[in-house]
């Protein structure tokens, strides 16, 4: 879904600079949205650099989202519900005229890079048994 330039509200980028590396697969914000139970999110607009907020908006299967990298929760934005009209909402009243319902976290599957991770202290360890040489012994 591209966007015109002119059609961005002020405080807001689209620049596919900014997103480089957000909502990749692997990224916190994906990982963040499955577990929200979004699929496949598409970036469509986030906060520049000089308002000093980090929010974003996303869209997956027609449905529109807000967040915020610092926090951990994400909303629908349930009205409006077009993007020219959130995009009209936003150059005149600012994200605060967006309703939004904060959508519940679900259980997903683990993350296949978590199955291999292994917590400090439980690494595997070697058997030693009285029958091993040390090779600190002389």
């Amino acid at each position: 879904m591209e966007t015109p330039v002119e059609d961005i509200p002020k405080g807001w980028t689209n620049d596919p600079a900014l997103f480089e590396g957000f909502f990749v697969y692997d990224s916190a914000e994906a990982q963040r949205a499955r577990r929200h139970g979004i699929k496949d999110p598409k970036p469509l607009l986030m906060t520049t650099p000089d308002t000093g907020d980090m929010g974003y908006i996303i869209t997956s299967e027609g449905r529109f989202y807000w967040g915020d990298l610092m926090i951990d929760h994400i909303a629908e934005i349930t009205r409006p519900r077009t993007w020219p009209e959130i995009l009209r909402v936003l150059a005149t009243k600012g994200d605060k005229g967006l309703r939004k319902k904060l959508v519940r976290p679900v259980v997903v599957d683990e993350e296949p890079w978590e199955e291999e991770m292994v917590a400090e202290g439980q690494a595997p360890s070697v058997p030693s048994s009285t029958d091993v040489p040390s090779t600190s012994e002389k």
